[in-house]
């Protein structure tokens, strides 16, 4: 499980960052919540992914400004990370790949029979 994680993990933060910016630890709250704690993953991870994603202008990051009222701001900055119109085109092959490459696995694993459908 642990290599399917880590293989599927670039798709994954694209397709997150392509519903809306999010910063690396809510990347992985998201993941962690939408897997229903099935997918975890640590920020050292996620983190130089992003920065990996950042150099090759697949996502911009931006910092976060202080609240405009108080020029105050409770804990840490963050760095929003959003999809850039080549993101957007490498979801779109990395989604393209994903469904060829499990279309495959199943094919192979006769998915269909392990999960009763079209069972006789």
């Amino acid at each position: 499980m642990r290599e399917m994680k880590k293989g599927s993990l670039g798709l994954l933060i694209l397709h997150l960052l392509h519903e809306r910016p999010s910063y690396g630890y809510e990347l992985t709250e998201r993941l962690r919540e939408r897997s229903q704690g099935d997918l975890t993953f640590e920020d050292a991870a996620v983190y130089p992914l992003l920065h990996a994603f950042e150099r090759d202008q697949l996502v911009e990051g931006v910092w976060e400004q202080d609240d405009a009222d108080t020029g105050a701001r409770k804990g840490a900055r963050r760095r929003y990370y959003h999809l850039t119109p080549r993101g957007v085109e490498a979801l779109r092959a990395a989604l393209r790949d994903w469904a060829t490459f499990s279309s495959a696995v199943g094919r192979v694993l006769g998915t269909e029979k392990l999960t009763g459908e079209g069972a006789q």
